[in-house]
């Protein structure tokens, strides 16, 4: 069970993002594991298990390691931050939209994005919305009255055409995130954080099914 985290989580984040080198860390090694790994891991099995069936696929997720890959050299070899995804497994997965959970020094969020949304992916997109606008827009409306997460995503420089005011925050994006942040407040010290995660996944799911078919059909090569 999923019990909160705790200060003790926050203070070790900070520590390492001050002191990030490996005497600290092993040093401060239980500390990571009681207060930072074992409450993250809790988090995200109580939220798989609740989850796993909504997304409706064969899930791939996974909960971030705290070294960075050795493969590469760091002047800053550890991280100071910590985070889960869920997304469906397939073979472009990383162009694919995933959920995720994230608790850095500075504060914790959640939400939902393409963050390596391909550029056929983002030009069918605009092909839905100019086929279908209302469709689309009937997706948005029921995002924009949760009035929980904020739309994210780089722009082009030159815009890729032209739509509704509705739309137009979305329409000219190179990729799309939808996000939630907090600085670290009472509701991340309570268990009743996961509920707070899963209301809000939900409320993302019709955008996460729309998107992950356009990712789908751009792989298959269509138009």
């Amino acid at each position: 069970m999923f019990d909160g985290f705790t200060k003790n989580a926050v203070d070790f984040l900070w520590g390492i993002r001050l002191n990030n080198n490996k005497p600290w860390y092993e040093h401060h090694k239980e500390d990571y594991r009681q207060y930072l790994a074992a409450p993250m891991k809790a988090l995200y099995e109580e939220l798989f298990c609740d989850f796993y069936g909504e997304i409706g696929y064969d899930t791939v997720s996974s909960v971030s390691r705290i070294v960075k890959d050795a493969r590469f050299p760091h002047a800053y070899p550890y991280r100071d931050n910590y985070w889960f995804t869920f997304k469906e497994t397939r073979q472009d997965w990383w162009i694919a939209p995933a959920f995720y959970f994230e608790l850095s020094c500075e504060g914790w969020g959640y939400g939902m994005g393409m963050w390596s949304a391909s550029a056929g992916a983002m030009q069918m997109l605009r092909n839905a919305i100019d086929s279908a606008p209302d469709k689309f827009s009937k997706l948005v409306r029921a995002y924009n009255k949760q009035n929980i997460f904020t739309l994210e995503g780089d722009l082009y420089k030159r815009k890729k055409g032209e739509t509704s005011l509705l739309l137009e925050p979305w329409y000219n994006r190179k990729s799309l995130s939808f996000q939630h942040e907090l600085p670290p407040d009472e509701r991340l010290f309570s268990p009743e954080l996961a509920q707070d995660i899963i209301t809000g996944f939900d409320g993302l799911m019709p955008l996460y099914k729309y998107f992950d078919a356009l990712c789908a059909a751009e792989a298959a090569g269509e138009k």
